[in-house]
């Protein structure tokens, strides 16, 4: 889902509320034709929800924040939009990028299962974060980009995603993650 900021306030659309935003520009019968662009076909989607967006926030900031800037995603929800939702906070900050796993085999066997759409480098990829560079002149000219770190995310291990996409904690079976202007994994002691 594309990253958009409305008001200076960033945000990015879950599958959920992209739908909404389909449904409101193309009709209910067409949102599934939405998502399809022939070639030769300029698709002007993106800019057709910017605007709309702007409109919603207009008319009632307070509903507007609620309902597409704040996320609470649980389950399967949480799973099939964490992708989406790391790759716009990395564009956001200019922090890293998700990578994909898998070999060759498991991406054939992924496009074979049209599974692609949902989880574009499969439901485990890492995600590479720049860490803060740890010389001097690096911190003092303030540097994003340091050394990467590599984070493994099993999206089949999402327990829930909460906050909103400059700002927000995913919670998984053994760990926490907390994306913000700071990167921070927490490991879950299980009490055995």
């Amino acid at each position: 889902m594309p990253l958009f900021v409305v008001n200076k306030i960033p945000l990015t659309l879950t599958w959920e509320t992209d739908r909404i935003l389909r449904e409101e520009i193309y009709g209910v019968g067409n949102v599934m034709k939405s998502y399809i662009v022939r070639s030769n076909e300029k698709n002007n989607t993106h800019r057709l929800q910017k605007k709309l967006l702007h409109k919603k926030y207009r008319e009632d900031p307070e509903t507007f924040i609620e309902r597409f800037v704040k996320f609470d995603l649980r389950g399967e929800e949480a799973c099939e939009n964490l992708w989406d939702i790391l790759y716009d906070y990395c564009a956001y900050y200019g922090s890293g990028y998700p990578s994909d796993k898998r070999d060759i085999e498991e991406q054939i066997f992924d496009e074979y299962n049209e599974s692609q759409f949902i989880y574009p480098q499969g439901k485990v990829f890492y995600l590479d974060h720049y860490a803060p560079s740890l010389s001097l002149k690096g911190r003092l000219l303030r540097r994003k980009k340091g050394m990467i770190i590599r984070t493994l995310i099993d999206t089949r291990n999402v327990v829930r995603v909460i906050g909103t996409v400059d700002k927000f904690l995913i919670i998984f079976n053994d760990k926490m993650i907390r994306c913000s202007d700071e990167f921070e994994v927490f490991l879950i002691k299980r009490s055995e």
